[in-house]
């Protein structure tokens, strides 16, 4: 007889019932994801006042005002909003450039020429498989995330922040994606915007804007879970951005800026040289963020799985020092507590986590409507500084 050593009917018959309760806790998971889902998409598809779609052929449901994904929030239910957002933010304005390079009016964006009925809002006509592939997307490693960013260090309070960045498209393939983007942070609370190319998400190689929260009950690209409020019933998250730029020229560029509402304290979402307002983050649904944000930062950064090639960053190529033939971010701007506007902000440093392949450059403060430029980019060669112009 031995004694303390399991025989192997029960061995067997532990490996059993080992198995059954994974599978058991497995088909939970499902359940509550899929339950999550369907109640995701009867937003998609129920109270559509009207049906649109862009000149780029993206569908979209025009649904009443609450009757959007942000108020399946727990702790949105029950508020209610002035849309129209008359607030501290209507006066505001963020030192603009010459000219706009994207156009932003209805005409440039929808084949109707108007967009969604005022009292409504233009929600992405979504999918199963589109909640799917986004939570695949955003449960990437971070080991597969390459960055080329000017970040603050010290312990801030930011009101906002924002900047102009050139815009480009490069050739992204699979679960790969590349983008210009800033982002606010405060805790487990982080808020992101910019520009993104991302065939995962959006099914083609299209430029798009986006925006990305992640909170302790959130983890999603533009209105994929609830959270964001969207005001703005003319120009959807994520618009088709066109023209892109040529390495070289011409170039295009946006701007995107992000500033915690005086009287509120929502963070509201703004976009091009006329601020125009998409929406906002409501500060119900933060911990840290319910507050000011005490990080910020600006740059390029790419995605792709371990052990495959890496896409394209900013220009395409590591930055030469040339905005024409450097994928760049410039006016950098931040919001301090005071409401006092910085285009230079300090304490400010450079962080790449690929030297080899990715860069960036701080050029500092170069004066006139540039103000604070970075310039930054990169592709999967090795880098040979005795052809930086190269790429």
């Amino acid at each position: 007889m031995n004694i303390g050593r399991p025989t192997s009917s029960c061995v067997l018959m532990f490996v059993l019932l080992w198995s059954v309760l994974l599978l058991e806790s497995n088909v939970i998971a499902a359940k509550k994801f899929f339950g999550k889902s369907r109640k995701q998409l009867s937003h998609f598809d129920k109270h559509v006042v009207a049906t649109i779609q862009t000149i780029h052929g993206d569908t979209y449901n025009c649904v009443d005002f609450y009757k959007q994904p942000a108020f399946d929030h727990p702790l949105l239910k029950n508020r209610r909003f002035d849309y129209q957002l008359n607030s501290s933010l209507q006066g505001f304005k963020v030192r603009a450039a010459e000219s706009d390079s994207f156009g932003s009016e209805p005409s440039d964006i929808w084949l109707n020429g108007k967009g969604c009925p005022i009292g409504t809002v233009p929600i992405r006509k979504t999918t199963k498989t589109d909640l799917l592939k986004d939570a695949a997307v955003t449960s990437n490693a971070n080991s597969g995330v390459r960055v080329a960013v000017l970040r603050s260090t010290g312990d801030k309070r930011y009101r906002g922040a924002g900047m102009y960045t050139s815009v480009y498209n490069h050739d992204v393939q699979g679960n790969q994606y590349t983008s210009s983007r800033f982002k606010l942070n405060n805790g487990p609370d982080s808020i992101a915007v910019g520009w993104v190319v991302n065939p995962s998400l959006y099914h083609d190689t299209n430029t798009r804007l986006f925006i990305y929260t992640i909170t302790k009950d959130v983890h999603c690209y533009n209105t994929y879970c609830p959270g964001f409020v969207v005001t703005n019933h003319e120009i959807p998250l994520d618009v088709v951005l066109s023209p892109v730029s040529r390495r070289g020229g011409p170039i295009y560029e946006i701007k995107f800026f992000i500033m915690k509402d005086h009287y509120s304290g929502d963070w509201v979402l703004m976009f091009g040289n006329h601020d125009k307002v998409l929406g906002f983050w409501p500060r119900d649904i933060f911990t840290g963020l319910a507050g000011f944000a005490n990080y910020a930062e600006w740059g390029g950064e790419i995605y792709s799985p371990p052990g495959t090639v890496t896409p394209r960053m900013g220009s395409g190529c590591r930055p030469y020092g040339d905005p024409k033939l450097d994928g760049y971010a410039r006016t950098i701007t931040v919001v301090d507590e005071n409401e006092k506007i910085d285009y230079d902000p300090a304490d400010c440093k450079i962080y790449q986590n690929d030297r080899v392949h990715y860069g960036a450059i701080d050029k500092g403060n170069i004066g006139g409507t540039w103000n604070r430029l970075i310039e930054f980019g990169g592709n999967s060669l090795m880098y040979n500084p005795n052809l930086p112009y190269a790429c």
